[in-house]
């Protein structure tokens, strides 16, 4: 018989609402089906033994999932039940669809950004409990402390177009979403591109530093972008592959996980060899209730 393995996170934010039996009335008919929680010591690396997988968390869930070792012709159901679920709710004008791309900084997977710099820790310093608690709250009070100068230096090389310098962030994302902002209106699903963000560090550092990279960063994700975007300090624009060459080692939020880069790798978007299918808690609750 067919294997199906449940993960469910137990660490996620929404982990309380996640519903097992109905899990496995919907997806489990015809299969065999495993339980597999994650808790604080859970490594996920290879789910090649299963035929379906369905992932109940949020975005970091998916991102392990997506970089483990599969069946090529694998199912994989995505529920969100993360805190913010920012692949899913970019696009919460759809319930039930799938995603097809993603993108590759050196040999990691990401299913929507890959970002260092400003904020971007805020992805991966909040602690679970306090996510589970507070909800997006938790986030929110980690924001005050991530508003600091940092200058990356790095080379880009974006599509032969070359720039460097020192960096406050630099964004690749597959995504309308990030941060919780809307910002990125040139996104379309499955579109097979990259989008770049990257904002050029400030003059000065303290406060006066703070003043200054407040403009670009209200631009970017307050107002954001409808076609692609240069300044003196920001760029924004759709690309098909990125070099990158960092200066020194630096921290990058993959999805809300924590990845060490340095010196050169490059990003690509790809093409995944199981796509993912994306189904919203509510499209499962009447899944499960149309089920005798």
């Amino acid at each position: 018989m067919k294997k199906c393995v449940v993960i469910t996170n137990e660490m996620s934010g929404n982990s309380q609402r996640i519903d097992f039996d109905k899990l496995a009335k919907v997806f489990g008919r015809g299969f065999e089906v495993v339980r597999l929680p994650i808790v604080e010591s859970t490594v996920l690396s290879d789910l090649s033994a299963y035929d379906r997988i369905v992932l109940c968390g949020g975005d970091g869930t998916l991102n392990s999932v997506i970089n483990c070792k599969k069946n090529d012709g694998a199912e994989i159901f995505y529920c969100p039940y993360g805190t913010l679920n920012e692949l899913a709710t970019g696009n919460s004008h759809k319930k039930n669809y799938f995603v097809n791309d993603a993108g590759k900084a050196g040999d990691k997977i990401f299913s929507y950004v890959f970002a260092c710099g400003i904020f971007t820790p805020l992805g991966y310093i909040v602690k679970n409990k306090h996510k589970q608690k507070y909800k997006v709250f938790a986030y929110l009070t980690k924001v005050v402390s991530q508003y600091k100068i940092c200058r990356i230096n790095a080379t880009l090389n974006k599509d032969g177009m070359r720039d460097k310098g020192e960096y406050i962030l630099i964004m690749a994302i597959d995504s309308p979403k990030c941060f919780g902002f809307n910002f990125n209106k040139m996104f379309k699903l499955d579109d097979g591109l990259l989008h770049l963000l990257t904002i050029k560090s400030p003059k000065h550092n303290g406060l006066l530093g703070k003043i200054e990279v407040f403009f670009p960063l209200f631009r970017a994700f307050f107002i954001g972008f409808k076609k692609p975007y240069k300044s003196k300090k920001m760029t924004f624009g759709e690309f098909k592959h990125l070099d990158i060459t960092l200066e020194n080692k630096t921290d990058f939020c993959a999805d809300g996980e924590k990845v060490e880069m340095g010196g050169s790798f490059s990003i690509d978007p790809i093409l995944l060899d199981n796509r993912i299918h994306v189904i919203a808690q509510s499209e499962v609750e009447k899944m499960a209730d149309k089920i005798q």
